[in-house]
């Protein structure tokens, strides 16, 4: 649905996976019985569509657009790309390094690409599957091979009706919003919420560029804040009547829409350049609050308002297997606490997410900072274990142990763990006096000895720590 006004209507909710019992094929719009008739069949059966046939379960009708859309038209940037032959093959030069296991990504000078578009990691996944994956590739280049192919030009305006070769989706499961039709066990989709997929990707995909620099103090090894900077209001209003200037660097603004969850082993990081400087860190007030219109029309000489464009989709990969090595000692101890009739609920390691313009949220080599959280019972009790990656040795951060029941850890950890990276890598303690009963928190410091700050405790040392958890559940 685009450019609706007013709240959308109740929806019903499907999944759909594809297996190799699976049929797609290419429909109209009009294949979905409500569209059959003659009032919507003019607008609607013009469109193009895949059926997702699957013995023993409903049909999928979805619209190409709609499937491209969640697959690569996630911004303005990719929307022009899409309808150009050449524009990735010009602006991103992709280096393989395979008995490395890993990927360089040149983003090259010229490229129009936002580049604090690479700070979120949707923006850089789905970017790494379009650049490397050939699958993907061909896919999203047969855009502008329809595009040349079937548009025409009607009384001085060019005119296609959206269609694109959809990539092999064996294995991809989706959720989706739209229209159930019982009777023909038919489903519309209206709309993608959730993507599950897969992709040939190395171990480690680097996006390099001269601008991405981390500038640390040459004492404290703390980020320089003391430059003038723009204060972004809350939200910002996007004007489409409005053209966009390219004297600022695109405005970047989240994209909610849906979410991924990629199933591989794949890490991307944005590579910063170290420049050390005297500069002390302090956090002065903004010299000017930015503007809250913002165009996301193509940037242009003499435009108006301050040019915005769009990240990656909300990536939700599961990043247990790919950053487990950097918890080694703390999954021992977990162990250990198992052996002493701890029950292990669950376990989750997830990104920490950047907080304003510190880059706390990055290890010193670039790759994501990642906090792990586990839930346990012990004799009736319920309880929380935060532990922060500090592979790095930038920071002793101690393991944090949070009594409280499921309902109110939900509603607190968002908050505590965006607080975590908010100015230094550090437990956020005004969020934690604020939100948590007073009483119901144990800091657990890491055992002392020379290794600590790299996150690589003796296992000699790992008896007495898991003691101290036990005594603070």
């Amino acid at each position: 649905m685009l450019n609706a006004i007013g709240e959308k209507p109740k929806r019903d909710r499907a999944s759909c996976s594809i297996t190799r019992d699976s049929i797609i094929s290419e429909c109209n719009l009009n294949e979905f019985p409500e569209f059959a008739y003659a009032s919507l069949a003019k607008v609607e059966a013009r469109q193009q569509g895949f059926l997702i046939e699957t013995p023993g379960k409903p049909s999928f009708v979805i619209p190409q657009l709609e499937l491209a859309r969640v697959l690569f038209l996630h911004s303005g940037y990719l929307c022009r790309a899409a309808l150009t032959s050449e524009t990735l093959t010009h602006e991103f030069d992709v280096i393989e390094r395979l008995n490395e296991g890993k990927v360089i990504v040149n983003v090259l000078k010229l490229s129009a690409f936002p580049k604090n578009a690479f700070d979120d990691a949707g923006t850089r996944r789905m970017l790494a599957w379009l650049l490397i994956d050939r699958n993907a590739r061909k896919s999203f280049e047969s855009i502008f091979r329809h595009y040349k192919q079937f548009s025409r030009v009607n009384n001085g305006w060019e005119m296609w009706t959206f269609s694109f070769e959809p990539p092999q989706m064996l294995g991809w499961s989706f959720v989706f919003h739209g229209r159930q039709d019982e009777t023909n066990n038919k489903f519309f989709v209206e709309e993608v919420t959730d993507l599950t997929f897969h992709g040939s990707l190395p171990d480690k995909v680097l996006f390099q560029h001269d601008s991405f620099k981390r500038y640390e103090n040459k004492q404290t090894g703390g980020t320089p804040n003391g430059s003038p900077w723009t204060q972004r209001p809350d939200e910002h209003e996007i004007n489409d009547d409005e053209t966009a200037s390219n004297n600022n660097e695109p405005v970047i603004l989240i994209n909610d829409t849906h979410t991924i969850n990629f199933l591989g082993h794949t890490q991307t990081a944005k590579v910063n350049e170290v420049v050390e400087s005297d500069t002390v860190a302090s956090n002065p007030e903004p010299n000017e609050v930015a503007s809250e219109e913002v165009s996301t029309d193509e940037p242009t000489e003499g435009g108006k308002l301050p040019a915005a464009d769009f990240t990656g989709p909300n990536d939700e990969t599961d990043l247990t297997r790919m950053c487990e090595s950097r918890f080694e000692a703390f999954h021992h101890m977990l162990e250990l606490l198992q052996k002493n009739g701890v029950t292990l609920l669950s376990k989750e390691i997830t990104a920490l997410p950047q907080s304003g313009r510190g880059q706390k949220h990055l290890l010193k080599n670039g790759d994501p900072r990642v906090i792990c959280c586990v839930e346990v019972g012990y004799e009736g009790r319920h309880a929380y274990i935060l532990e922060v990656d500090t592979s790095d040795g930038v920071s002793k951060l101690s393991s944090k142990l949070f009594r409280t029941t499921p309902s109110k850890w939900n509603d607190v950890r968002p908050t505590l763990v965006k607080g975590i990276t908010e100015k230094t890598l550090s437990w956020p303690s005004a969020v934690i006096e604020r939100e948590v009963l007073d009483g119901n928190v144990t800091s657990i410091h890491h055992p002392r000895h020379g290794g600590s700050g790299g996150g690589n405790i003796p296992l000699e040392s790992l008896e007495r720590w898991a003691s101290n958890f036990l005594l603070a559940i």
